[in-house]
């Protein structure tokens, strides 16, 4: 059966494109097929050769035919490990060959299961940016995912890096490549039987993974979820006919303590607008009536303004999220944290509200400078402090213009710092302002 056909080592495999390659060995295993690690000839080139079993694709003519025209498109985004060249058919199955992780960057579930931790929480955040960033750049480009799940991603632990894999059944918009997706990242209306998967169903997992990534806890399991086994029929019940956010108004599925310890520990954690945020993509007109989920813009906002609230705790020196607009308590020493007020921009993004608090250490990036960025890597200003002073340290390449309270206005050029006082404004660029609003 084609499904039982397997590659040998040296077995060489000619591509569509002319080039051949020659299997190294086994990397991986999968629902779909094999993974193998092969060379491609001529080169020392490694790459990674995923190969069908040809009885678990749906249509494997148009199957084929969808990846060529991916291949033909080209990736979305660097993040994406995305199919380089196809096979030719060999004994009713074919394969794709695709780039091969780098050894740091490690499997998701690893990190869900504490094998391995970040770096850092900036590393963290970083990780949540460049998901919600790919995933963007996906949607922009016509395509939906259609099985987002802990599976596809694999992300440095130094830098927050990521890559994607499994792209093999990205499908343009009404779609659909015969794949529903993983239980417990699928949409409730995917479980239901209502819908196939989509770039809105797309949006829901999106939600799942952030959540999971964040809090190492899942949204939808707490009380009501804890049973012996999760069969089919509760799988059906939990995540799709009667889904209830862990931390919905109605507390009949709360985390339980020692079994989902992450999510009761570390959402106290959590600025009030990303709880807000996963309170929304949770919410029972979401996950019933599909109305309110965020777009990946909308997360890149929130998740930009999470990075830009990082801050070390006065008391402890341990990485914290600084609230904007009200104060909050670090977890590891209970320590009060206030910051003496926040930067208001003057223009939302995507109906986001943009904010950063005025507080020791944090750090504003390109994407603050002008609202056309994205860039949320490159730093560009600084929040400075000295004795009963706060200014805003200016490594951006914009010359910033500040205006007092007064109406009096001075240029920040790069290196230099301007003050943040009460009811002072920087025009960052092109009527790109904030305003210092006091606490």
């Amino acid at each position: 059966m084609a499904q039982s056909t397997r590659l040998k080592k040296n077995q060489q495999v000619k591509l569509t494109d002319g080039r051949t390659v020659t299997v190294i060995g086994k990397l991986g295993e999968g629902g779909q097929g094999t993974v193998y690690e092969v060379t491609v000839d001529g080169t020392n080139e490694k790459r990674a050769l995923k190969w069908y079993f040809i009885d678990k694709v749906l249509d494997p003519k148009a199957f084929f035919s969808n990846i060529q025209s991916n291949i033909d498109t080209g990736s979305p985004s660097p993040h994406f490990i995305w199919p380089e060249a196809l096979s030719e058919w060999v004994n009713g199955t074919f394969g794709y060959i695709m780039r091969i992780f780098p050894r740091e960057y490690k499997s998701f579930p690893k990190f869900l299961n504490a094998i391995v931790s970040f770096s850092s929480v900036e590393a963290m955040v970083n990780a949540a940016l460049n998901i919600v960033s790919a995933f963007k750049d996906l949607h922009s480009k016509g395509y939906n995912y259609q099985d987002l799940n802990d599976g596809n991603f694999s992300i440095n632990p130094l830098n927050g890096d990521v890559m994607i894999c499994d792209n093999d059944n990205v499908m343009g918009y009404g779609q659909s490549s015969g794949v529903v997706g993983k239980a417990r990242y699928i949409a409730p209306e995917v479980v239901r039987g209502e819908k196939t998967p989509d770039k809105h169903t797309d949006r829901f997992s999106l939600s799942v993974i952030l959540f999971m990534l964040l809090l190492g806890s899942h949204p939808l399991e707490g009380s009501k979820t804890n049973v012996p086994v999760l069969t089919s029929k509760y799988d059906k019940r939990f995540f799709g006919t009667e889904p209830l956010f862990v931390f919905d108004d109605d507390p009949a599925n709360r985390p339980r303590e020692g079994l989902h310890q992450n999510a009761i520990d570390l959402w106290p954690c959590l600025p009030s607008y990303i709880q807000d945020a996963f309170k929304q993509s949770f919410s029972q007109d979401s996950m019933l009536r599909l109305q309110g989920r965020l777009t990946d813009l909308e997360w890149l906002h929130l998740m930009v303004q999470l990075k830009s609230s990082l801050a070390k705790c006065p008391h402890c020196n341990e990485e914290v999220f600084v609230e904007s607009k009200s104060s909050s308590v670090c977890i590891d020493c209970g320590g009060n944290i206030s910051a003496i007020g926040y930067l208001k921009f003057n223009k939302k993004r995507s109906n986001v509200e943009i904010c950063a608090p005025i507080y020791e250490g944090v750090v504003l990036y390109d994407y603050h400078m002008s609202e056309t960025s994205n860039n949320y890597l490159e730093p560009a200003a600084k929040v400075l402090v000295k004795p009963g002073k706060f200014g805003l340290g200016n490594s951006s390449r914009y010359t910033w213009t500040v205006t007092s309270p007064k109406g009096e206005t001075v240029t920040k050029s790069k290196g230099e710092v301007a003050p943040l006082s009460l009811g002072a404004k920087i025009e960052f660029s092109n009527d790109n302002v904030a305003e210092v609003i006091s606490n």
